[in-house]
């Protein structure tokens, strides 16, 4: 098995029809396709045409870079592949190399293809040499056009691109012996026909008001692909430039028109681009439905409807043909078919029977089991009608995909090898839809939970996680996959609990209880966990399923609440009940280092008359600014808390002697009285502190707060704006 042919199967990650599928798409395909590594460059894998196109073996392109064969810089092939890698751009235009030293011009189609450990780049590659050729001689006609006047009939004749004049009317009135190649006409029926009868009957309204536009001034020039029609009915694309023409004199007389017929490129490209979208289709599980009614329209759209197709399919028994998807055209032929097989179980293993190969209508019309059923069915020509049976990689019959001709005319050998390739699609696509219904519904169980699981193998190492969870982990699913739920350890508990955790698990088979993890980016949330033990018939652990429900919100708010009761509601400062707590525990700690604490009773002067004044709005505002400017003051360690009113109690620890809290007393004193301006308002108050000292004046914590109360009113007897010590009411 080859690298794109492991990656293909483990993209689809099903059995081997589908790597057989994949194989048969990549390796037989007449289109040339590369598989690159976006980082370095790297051919993963070429197909045989590849290997044609480019003169080397496959052995040879495995071992080179992209960048031998693109004749860009290394640094500006790696900038395309990473434009490319992130869907910025997919079609390029490139030259590349041959092993003969040739430079080629090439169209590239690449797009990234998920795969569970690698993203690979998925490259076509068309050679446009020809038409690169075709355009620079497009530009040499259009430009010496007016100067070399004398050798437009040679140019006319010998060129390889369709010229023509048109008159004011839109009626031909010259074209070269090309046109008249290009559309099948005689040169003499071509001229003074109407252009836009030319044109497909699906474009030529808009190519009607085009011309009439350009003739008009409205615009200045059309450069465009379109459809055009040639005298036996058929199609093709057309590339189409055109401009005003004048005379010697500069009078407008008409148009100019320059057809090449891009047919060829335009057909490769769009089965590419239908191809593509298909595979995208397949791996991102769309329905089975909506990939072959994709499939008929683009097969229709391709052969601009000269071309119907019908796709039956067989069900999972086996006893019934049912629609898969079909073209007006062929509605009719589909009914029948069905109605037959539901009619006579002998016609639908008739059916079954099929060779692997296209049928012909009229080969299947001399069978009497066929010709019994469909001799009523009217087809406008049997003998270009096909049965095609689809067959899955192991030979099991899966369906009919039916082409006919809608023009009377047989498909010519690009159509048949579509079809060939169509008929690869439809069972890779079936085969795929199968192997998805079965794990859809497990799968939605699991995927769809609003909860938060995980399921790990008997060892504890992850092996499945759903969106939920990813979502919240932070963790993207293959950073999860293969490790241990420890990665989301966030220590907040002891190995103890883990261990009392286990014990329940293996004993009992289950657990439940809250738990706090960590995000990938670091932050810690609370969830309830409950843990179950899956075990197999004889009672051996094989598995072990997680639900996770966040109960963070719960935990905040039980923080807030704990925090509105130990703190002021307007300051957020400790209120009374923490201040005595945080004074124990401060007593507790100067007991045992012998050191002393202070006690600052601290209350505002003039508070009552802002407040009378301005308002309580005014007032609030400013018991915030004054407590954080005390709280700025003050150490790590130390506490400062509102009591209510304009009264604060601050708590000085860790002191050598009672004198050494006077520096911060000062500059409390300082800080109350500098200006403090609310809502543009100038506001003036000053401070009156008492102050107390463990273990002088007391030891404890009541006695202290009462006797830093009493001596600041003896600090508001002095004057205010300063401080007191209870010992000095003694002296």
């Amino acid at each position: 098995m080859n690298l794109i042919s492991t990656l293909f199967h483990t993209l689809f990650a099903s059995d081997d029809s589908d790597y057989n599928a994949l194989y048969r798409f990549f390796d037989k395909s007449s289109s040339i396709m590369l598989l690159l590594d976006p980082e370095n460059g790297k051919i993963l894998n070429a197909n045989e045409a590849a290997a044609r196109y480019y003169g080397y073996t496959l052995e040879q392109l495995r071992q080179m870079s992209i960048s031998t064969i693109n004749t860009l810089p290394a640094e500006q092939v790696r900038e395309e592949r990473q434009r490319a890698l992130k869907e910025e751009r997919n079609y390029f235009n490139f030259q590349h190399q041959l092993a003969n030293g040739e430079v080629r011009d090439v169209e590239v189609f690449s797009t990234p293809i998920n795969l569970k450990e690698k993203r690979v780049l998925f490259s076509i590659i068309h050679d446009i040499t020809d038409r690169k050729n075709v355009e620079r001689e497009l530009f040499e006609v259009n430009d010496n056009l007016a100067k070399q006047e004398i050798l437009f009939k040679q140019i006319l004749d010998t060129s390889s691109v369709a010229i023509f004049l048109v008159n004011l009317e839109g009626r031909i009135t010259h074209a070269n012996q090309r046109m008249a190649e290009m559309f099948l006409y005689p040169l003499e029926e071509l001229i003074n026909k109407e252009y836009v009868e030319l044109i497909h009957v699906s474009e030529k309204e808009i190519g009607r008001q085009k011309m009439l536009s350009l003739l008009s001034s409205k615009i200045a020039s059309v450069d465009l692909e379109r459809v055009y029609c040639r005298t036996d009915g058929s199609s093709f694309w057309g590339q189409l430039t055109g401009k005003r023409f004048y005379d010697t004199k500069g009078e407008e007389i008409g148009l100019v028109g320059v057809i090449a017929d891009i047919d060829e490129r335009k057909y490769i490209q769009q089965c590419e681009q239908h191809h593509k979208q298909i595979l995208q289709m397949i791996a991102n599980t769309s329905p089975l439905s909506t990939i072959l009614h994709v499939m008929t329209g683009d097969i229709e759209s391709i052969h601009h409807h000269r071309i119907g197709c019908s796709m039956l399919l067989f069900d999972e028994t086996n006893h019934k043909l049912i629609l898969g998807a079909t073209s007006n055209e062929l509605q009719l032929l589909s009914t029948t078919l069905i109605d037959a097989s539901e009619d006579d179980k002998h016609f639908l293993a008739h059916l079954m029977q099929l060779p692997s190969h296209p049928v012909l209508f009229s080969t299947l019309d001399e069978e009497p089991w066929w010709h019994e059923k469909t001799q009523n069915l009217y087809l406008k020509d049997r003998q270009h009608c096909f049965a095609n049976p689809v067959f899955s990689a192991f030979g099991k019959p899966l369906g009919l995909l039916m082409i006919c001709s809608l023009q009377e005319q047989p498909l010519t050998p690009r159509e048949i090898k579509l079809v060939e390739d169509e008929v690869q699609f439809i069972a890779l696509a079936i085969e795929k839809s199968k192997s998805d219904a079965k794990l859809q519904l497990a799968a939605n169980v699991f995927t769809h939970a609003k909860e938060r699981i995980i399921i790990t193998d008997p060892y504890g190492t992850i092996i499945e996680a759903n969106d939920a969870f990813v979502r919240n982990s932070g963790y993207l699913l293959n950073e999860i996959i293969g490790h241990n739920p420890r990665i989301m350890k966030s220590g907040r508990q002891e190995p103890i609990f883990y261990t009392q955790m286990w014990e329940s698990i293996l004993t009992l088979g289950h657990w439940q209880g809250e738990i706090w993890n960590r995000r990938k980016d670091g932050s810690i949330y609370a969830e309830m966990l409950t843990i179950s033990a899956v075990k197999d018939s004889e009672g051996e652990i094989q598995n072990f399923v997680a639900l996770f429900t966040d109960i963070t919100i719960i935990k905040e708010h039980e923080k807030e609440l704990e925090h509105l009761a130990h703190h002021d509601a307007l300051t957020s400062l400790p209120n009374r009940m923490l201040l005595w707590d945080r004074l124990s525990q401060a007593i507790a700690e100067a007991q045992r280092y012998n050191t002393y604490l202070a006690v600052l009773y601290i209350d505002l002067d003039g508070f009552k008359e802002i407040n009378d004044t301005y308002g309580h709005s005014i007032g609030d505002e400013l018991l915030i600014a004054v407590s954080k400017r005390i709280a700025s003051l003050l150490r790590k360690n130390e506490t400062v808390a509102r009591l209510g009113g304009d009264e604060f109690v601050a708590i000085l620890t860790n002191l050598k002697e009672p004198r050494e809290c006077e520096p911060i007393l000062k500059r409390i004193i300082e800080a109350m009285s500098d200006v403090i301006v609310i809502h543009g308002i100038d506001l003036y108050i000053s401070a009156s502190i008492g102050i107390s000292f463990y273990p002088d004046d007391s030891i404890k914590a009541e006695d202290l707060i009462l006797y830093a109360d009493k001596a600041m009113y003896n600090a508001k007897e002095l004057g205010k704006n300063c401080y007191f010590f209870f010992n000095q009411i003694e002296k």
